[in-house]
């Protein structure tokens, strides 16, 4: 009668081997959302810090770049839209009338090379940031 936990304890050990342990019940982690940019047409991260996005009546557009919504704003000139940009430093979304921007090609390697990185906080940006009217303004 001893032998049997161990007999039935060697068999769950060949069924589940040591090295699933560790990972049973883990959740993988969930795939990046990749989306299209409605400027240039290239695959953006969601989640990168100089992806952008505006929405307009209901519908959400994102940029793989702040420049390219800078862009897209120019070349469309939309009347009504809520543009937002992530935090250089945290990564949150902010809403880009609100941010500040610095525009610097050596030190931000943007995707499409506009050099401009967006901060919720005027203390974060290196050097003296533009508003998003003036970042606009800029990059004509």
């Amino acid at each position: 009668m001893r032998l049997r936990p161990l007999a039935v304890a060697l068999f769950v050990a060949l069924l589940f081997p040591p090295s699933t342990w560790a990972t049973a019940g883990v959740e993988p982690a969930a795939p990046e959302r990749v989306v299209k940019c409605a400027e240039c047409g290239m695959n953006a991260k969601v989640d990168n810090r100089f992806t952008s996005r505006i929405v307009q009546s209901g519908q959400t557009q994102y940029f793989c770049d702040i420049g390219d919504l800078a862009a897209f704003l120019e070349r469309t000139h939309p009347k009504e839209y809520v543009a937002s940009v992530h935090d250089f430093k945290t990564g949150e979304w902010v809403d880009a009338n609100k941010a500040f921007f610095v525009v610097n090609k050596k030190i931000f390697s943007t995707p499409m090379g506009w050099g401009v990185a967006a901060f919720r906080d005027r203390a974060e940006a290196t050097a003296t940031p533009l508003d998003f009217e003036a970042l606009r303004k800029a990059l004509r």
